[in-house]
């Protein structure tokens, strides 16, 4: 313990800052009582004297404030839990300047610790010119892990929390927020003005484009600031003013799965789970703990009821108002929403065999064909058609059906319901 010096080659072995930013030639740590004093040797061969002012040489006054950061910042990145970090600005506060600084002066830097806590920590500083104030502040830094950073790049009007995480290739464009507890996987890339709030996870190779909320706190009155969390998956696009939230209840998560294509001023709401490879329209409206499956898509300026599920490969119709849960391989339409066929087209693209689609249809006329309850309808679809993995799908849906009950309006036109069989009533 007592007193470090250091010279410009330890200097530059502790903060990144190179000519012509190096504003600091000497750094004098009292480590016992947490104050540095740095010097500043002012000379006219500063670059900075070109244009400030050509015949009347004036250091400016933002790189007298930088001087001063930068002994404290050697003084920060001393300690031994700050190895391996950079230091990030944070706030300037309460900056006065007293007088010039000018060729031939010597800047006499005084900075002591306030106070640190965890990332964060704050300090005064003073920069005198024989025994003359010059300019004082007091000035907070974020600690940043160098790894966190490594191969990202960042507007330099984005903030980004200290705690945060960014991986190689992230890309954070102008006037983003990134916040604390986030972490955004390798090559993703987010437009300019959106908000991350504390909490999310994205994953890898994401397209999310300017005005994006993620992970603000849900619209749900019974919500007190428990922590959740919001994970997105791999190579989803989120387009322009897409609104995510946080879920409600402690530990709970809102998850977007890989591969999804999300249009325009959609809402993901609080508690929601969507699958992969899912298309949702521009203006869609989810309500709260709704579930997504597999290869859906949903048609613009839809609105989905809470807790609602629509199963794998279904179809929702532009405009459409679902209140009830949706089966597989379905296409509906409508409002209240209407079950018109099976989805054989989306089937098709999707590459699901021509037996496949054979037994869906036979199933979609036991459940649609006649007034039997889900219980009925799953034995008769089981009696009926073969087991084959499509099938599987449908009946665990309408086992595993929620609250909200699945949707048995049938609203097909003349030529499908002709193409229902005359089943005899089982009854409700």
């Amino acid at each position: 313990m007592g007193k470090i010096e250091l010279s410009i080659p330890d200097i530059i072995n502790i903060i990144p800052h190179r000519y012509p930013f190096l504003l600091v030639d000497r750094v004098i740590i009292e480590e016992e009582t947490k104050k540095a004093v740095g010097i500043k040797n002012v000379t006219i061969n500063e670059h900075f004297f070109q244009g400030h002012f050509p015949g009347n040489p004036i250091m400016p006054g933002v790189l007298i404030i930088e001087a001063m950061a930068q002994v404290g910042a050697v003084m920060a990145l001393r300690l031994p839990q700050n190895e391996g970090k950079i230091v990030y600005f944070a706030a300037i506060d309460n900056i006065r300047f007293r007088r010039p600084v000018v060729p031939g002066d010597q800047l006499i830097i005084d900075v002591e610790v306030l106070w640190v806590k965890g990332p964060i920590g704050k300090v005064r500083a003073s920069a005198k010119v024989e025994g003359s104030i010059a300019a004082e502040g007091e000035f907070m830094f974020s600690f940043v892990d160098k790894s966190a950073r490594k191969g990202a790049s960042v507007d330099a009007t984005a903030l980004v929390h200290p705690t945060a995480k960014l991986g190689d290739g992230v890309k954070i464009g102008p006037f983003c927020i990134i916040g604390p507890e986030v972490e955004i996987g390798e090559g993703t890339v987010l437009e300019g003005h959106c908000i991350v709030h504390k909490w999310t996870r994205i994953g890898k190779d994401c397209k999310i484009a300017q005005s994006v909320s993620i992970a603000a706190p849900p619209q749900d009155i019974r919500y007190k600031g428990e922590k959740g969390a919001v994970i997105i998956g791999d190579r989803n696009i989120i387009r322009e003013f897409v609104t995510i939230h946080l879920p409600q209840g402690e530990g709970n998560q809102t998850v977007i799965g890989n591969d999804n294509f999300i249009m325009v001023h959609a809402h993901i709401p609080h508690n929601a789970k969507i699958g992969n490879n899912v298309v949702i329209g521009g203006y869609v409206g989810l309500a709260g703990h709704v579930q997504i499956d597999d290869y859906v898509i949903i048609g613009g300026l839809c609105g989905v009821h809470q807790f609602c599920r629509i199963g794998k490969m279904a179809m929702i119709g532009a405009q459409s108002k679902v209140v009830q849960d949706v089966p597989p391989f379905m296409l509906v339409e409508g409002n209240p929403a209407q079950v018109k066929k099976v989805n054989s087209i989306g089937l098709q693209r999707r590459g699901i065999s021509q037996e496949a689609q054979t037994e869906i249809k036979k199933a979609f006329k036991i459940i649609y064909g006649n007034r039997i309850s889900t219980v009925q309808a799953i034995e008769e679809i089981r009696k009926k058609t073969h087991p084959l993995e499509e099938i599987k799908i449908l009946i665990e849906f309408l086992e595993k059906a929620t609250d909200r009950g699945i949707n048995k309006r049938f609203g097909g036109d003349a030529e499908d319901e002709m193409l229902l069989p005359e089943l005899p009533e089982i009854g409700l």
